[in-house]
């Protein structure tokens, strides 16, 4: 059996270990940290932003206001709400073990972290596909997922504790297309925890120890107790300046993208909810064509430039030529190799069309 590094740690917050999920695969590539499995702790409350999501989805001045850290990770989607006492799991390992970040999220949270649920005493927990873990229509996890040469890595927040409804009801404005598929009366009802739903609460230790348990199990790795190495500390202190800086949390808002299109564009936005949820702004001249482009959502790819290549592809097309948009898009993916979950390509290229239409049919006006 293979041996692995357990790392845990009850002084990370969720924007410190996902600023780590930047540098850990790249560690891992270049064969400086063995396979790990690592069980935080929140100490403090956070917010963190995936790469490509809209920063007009949250109540910035409400997290400025309460002085929450913020920041925005430099690659993955989503936002993770961390509050104090929350907890988080992830695992790095090489592609041997998980090939893709698709198969990635099917086997730790479709797998692991689905166990670890029933094992803390949740019968009826459940997993649906790309990275949610539920009881009903409740989420008890959600996974994000990177990759880097021969490293991956794949995490989840864990929902110990019964979660507050700070985060729902005074930061996040949630899209009304990702509430109708839920069957819930609000958000607020969304989260559910082992506090909640299981005949009893386990300590942290017990999580930590059921986790091992089922990777050991699961992934044949054996775990020794280890601590982060110097070189993920310095990773970890560069990325927190860096990605915490106001400016780079500010860089994705569908708000400022229309107010610094040229003059003389017509742009439209159009969400669209398949497994996860796209948004396109798409800006055209007179003459239909495609000018500018933001896309945006909480859905997977890697590598993370695989985003800007996305929106690249299209400029210059007629908003009218669905046929050319799809056919951009997809051969954006495959030229550059990018891998993905939680959409197809046709619905990458969806909003886009929709949101072009939408552009000529103001156009016209």
């Amino acid at each position: 059996m293979a041996k692995a590094r357990f790392v845990t740690d009850k002084k990370m917050t969720g924007v410190e270990i996902l600023v780590l999920f930047g540098s850990l695969p790249r560690l891992r590539d270049a064969d400086k940290i063995p396979n790990t499995l690592f069980v935080l702790t929140w100490d403090r409350p956070s917010v963190s932003l995936g790469k490509y999501e809209d920063l007009d989805g949250l109540k910035y001045d409400n997290i400025k206001k309460d002085k929450i850290l913020i920041g925005r990770r430099p690659s993955g989607a989503g936002i993770l709400w961390a509050p104090p006492g929350g907890m988080g799991a992830g695992i790095v390992v090489t592609k041997d073990i998980f090939p893709n970040i698709d198969t990635a999220e099917k086997i730790w949270a479709g797998e692991i972290v689905t166990e670890f649920y029933r094992r803390a005493g949740i019968s009826d927990v459940w997993y649906k596909h790309p990275g949610d873990v539920k009881i009903g229509e409740r989420k008890l996890s959600g996974t994000t997922c990177i990759e880097f040469g021969k490293g991956i890595i794949v995490g989840s927040f864990i929902n110990r504790i019964k979660p507050d409804t700070k985060f729902f009801e005074d930061y996040l404005i949630y899209p009304e297309e990702k509430l109708k598929d839920k069957m819930l009366k609000d958000i607020t009802e969304y989260a559910a925890s082992i506090e909640t739903h299981a005949p009893k609460l386990i300590s942290e230790e017990e999580v930590a120890k059921i986790l091992q348990e089922i990777c050991k199990e699961k992934l044949g790795l054996e775990f020794e107790p280890g601590t982060w190495t110097q070189d993920e500390k310095n990773f970890l202190q560069f990325g927190m300046g860096m990605l915490t800086d106001e400016k780079m949390v500010k860089s994705v808002a569908h708000s400022k993208w229309y107010s610094e299109l040229q003059d003389g564009l017509t742009a439209a936005t159009y969400r669209f909810k398949t497994m996860k949820l796209i948004s396109a702004n798409v800006a055209i001249d007179k003459s239909k064509t495609i000018k500018d482009v933001l896309i945006t959502g909480d859905f997977l790819i890697s590598p993370a430039d695989g985003w800007e290549k996305i929106m690249e592809s299209v400029k210059g097309l007629k908003a009218d030529d669905a046929e050319a948009i799809t056919k951009a898009i997809k051969d954006a993916f495959e030229k550059n190799k990018i891998d993905y979950s939680g959409f197809t390509l046709e619905d990458m290229a969806k909003p886009v069309i929709e949101a072009g239409k939408l552009a000529i049919q103001k156009l016209e006006k």
